[in-house]
């Protein structure tokens, strides 16, 4: 599984990318804002939010409806437990982290 981070100012805890890095081929890292190109041939989109960040909120919501559009499944995203829900996103269609490390590590193994 080739993947991509998507973040804004937070750092990955190291725990997480250890996660995420286990169960991918390949990591690549983007930040928000800025450019954020996202290679056509990736498997997986991971979102990475803690707090309130409006570029990675504005972002995400960007994704949640081209997902839809393109009847896609391949975005995952992944919340600090502060941070904010996102519009449009249901709590059963995100991780919170660290509370559902057990649930996203089963979702990465068993997808690599």
């Amino acid at each position: 599984m080739r993947t991509v981070i998507v973040r804004g100012h937070s750092p990955l805890p190291e725990a997480l990318r250890d996660v995420i890095e286990r169960g991918s081929t390949s990591v690549q890292e983007c930040r928000v804002p800025g450019p954020t190109p996202l290679p056509r041939d990736v498997d997986r989109v991971v979102y990475f939010l803690a707090g309130p960040d409006p570029d990675v909120i504005a972002s995400a919501r960007q994704a949640i409806s081209s997902e839809r559009k393109d009847a896609t499944d391949k975005l995952v995203y992944v919340m600090a437990d502060d941070a904010p829900g996102v519009e449009g996103l249901s709590p059963n269609d995100c991780f919170r982290w660290p509370a559902d490390e057990d649930r996203l590590k089963m979702a990465f193994m068993t997808s690599a």
